[in-house]
């Protein structure tokens, strides 16, 4: 009889554990699930595009010096092949912010509802530049030649400008439209006479061919910018986290002042090119920080400058009317940099 007792009490207790055991898992799992519904949803990353100009490197430098993490927003970095593959995630809904040229977002703001700039972030000095082949000198000896270009973003309107300043009548060449690679590629195998392109593809072609450079942004002086935009609607939800997002962005451009081999170095392995060249590439930009963008924003003359610029895109019919030029920024951000 004992021994028979003790069989059935073993029995019991060892079902009285697993039965115990389930409820316990069961109490847990209902405790996490309780719990994770209480606390805050993780906000998901600002995700910012651009296509490849080394004006932009200042956002993965940032990224990799922890400066994001650090100023406590999220980020994710996404590079697009070309501008108009990131204009399409932008107007899809896949971007939350584009850095991009100021004509860009001249084009943008016609197709895009509520498209604010938030910041400036470089002007070109010299990263843009139309080059022909070593026989061609001069741009009246493009004439009948075949001249590549990339009409979306700055392109359009460096074209525009070059044709105005030299004369140079559009049914005077054959214009063919290419990316900016695909533009290298075929001035490489000489298939076209001229190429309107820029870094990082500018300063290489020239030196693998000793092209001629018949015109520069140099020669545009405060035209030709780059600029950071976002929708209306991220601006107003997200605010304290697009002001983290340029307290990191411009403590990355500190950074580069500070230490410019290293960001010498970072582009030349960026773009598989020399440091020589990278400098070079460095050279044609001017970066902006904080308070350059408060006098290049904020003042009389700049909003006058800026107006002209509006119109001389208008003027050369790369954008139709446009609003006024305050309403495409919102410099509020910059204004209340705590």
């Amino acid at each position: 009889m004992l021994s028979g007792w003790s069989l059935e009490y073993g029995v019991w207790k060892g079902r009285s554990r697993r039965l115990l055991g389930r409820a316990l898992r069961a109490s847990f799992f209902a405790l996490a699930l309780f719990g994770g519904s209480c606390r805050e949803p993780v906000p998901s990353p600002i995700r910012i595009g651009y296509s490849p100009f080394p004006g932009h490197i200042f956002f993965g430098m940032a990224e990799r010096q922890g400066f994001f993490r650090e100023e406590g927003v999220a980020v994710e970095l996404r590079e697009f092949s070309s501008f108009p593959a990131a204009v399409q995630a932008y107007e899809a809904g896949r971007l939350d912010a584009l850095a991009s040229s100021f004509s860009g977002l001249l084009q943008l703001a016609q197709r895009m509802e509520s498209v604010k700039a938030i910041a400036l972030l470089a002007y070109s000095e010299g990263a843009e530049g139309l080059i022909a082949q070593s026989e061609i000198r001069t741009m009246g000896e493009l004439r009948g030649k075949r001249v590549g270009i990339s009409y979306w973003g700055v392109g359009g309107y460096l074209w525009a400008r070059v044709r105005e300043r030299s004369g140079l009548k559009e049914e005077e060449v054959h214009l063919v439209n290419l990316s900016p690679a695909d533009g290298q590629r075929a001035f490489l195998r000489r298939e076209i006479d001229a190429l309107l392109t820029f870094e990082p593809w500018l300063t290489p072609t020239v030196r693998q061919t000793r092209a001629n450079v018949l015109f520069t942004s140099r020669e545009l002086p405060g035209e030709i910018a780059d600029v950071l935009s976002l929708p209306e609607r991220l601006l107003r939800e997200r605010r304290e986290e697009c002001r983290r997002l340029l307290r990191a962005y411009f403590r990355a451009v500190e950074y580069g002042r500070e230490n410019p081999e290293e960001i010498a170095r970072s582009l030349a392995e960026r773009w598989s090119v020399s440091r020589e060249d990278a400098r070079a590439m460095l050279g044609g930009i001017r970066f902006l920080d904080w308070e350059e963008n408060l006098r290049a924003l904020g003042t009389p003359a700049a909003l006058a400058a800026w107006r002209q610029l509006v119109e001389n895109h208008r003027r050369l019919n790369i954008v139709r009317e446009i609003e006024d030029v305050t309403q495409l920024f919102d410099l509020t951000l910059i204004r209340e940099r705590p």
